[in-house]
């Protein structure tokens, strides 16, 4: 849970540099790789202030194939923040018992995306969720 503790901790100063080193290398989170992640938090970062996150944890999995470690961490949450044009406090994003999927890489946890990566085959692209600490 390491990963979160830290990652909030970039989250809540804002450091976008800091966030996206918990991101994989080959995170595909239903289509959206690094660089759309890298831009949907600097969007975040651009329109709020005061950026916290809340995660309740309810199921963890450990695998282990072909010598790489994943986790899968099933989890309710949000994403709040203070609108820095209304100073309206606001739920940007939340999720009931979604999982997060991380790897082990270069010794630490980082967020990987979903399953396989693949994106719901009833949606169009621009309709996937966006769930950007995933």
């Amino acid at each position: 849970m390491a990963a979160f503790n830290e990652a909030e901790a970039a989250v809540k100063k804002a450091d976008l540099d800091a966030l996206m080193k918990f991101y994989a290398t080959t995170y595909n989170y239903h289509g959206l790789k690094r660089s759309d992640v890298h831009r949907v938090w600097g969007e975040v970062f651009l329109h709020y202030r005061d950026i916290s996150s809340s995660h309740v944890f309810t199921e963890l999995k450990l695998v282990q194939a072909d010598g790489v470690r994943k986790a899968y961490v099933t989890c309710t949450g949000g994403l709040h923040g203070t609108e820095k044009q209304t100073g309206k406090p606001i739920t940007i994003d939340s999720w009931a018992r979604e999982v997060h999927y991380l790897v082990k890489e270069e010794g630490a946890w980082r967020f990987l995306g979903n399953a396989r990566g693949v994106s719901p085959s009833n949606s169009p692209a621009s309709a996937a969720p966006h769930h950007p600490l995933f």
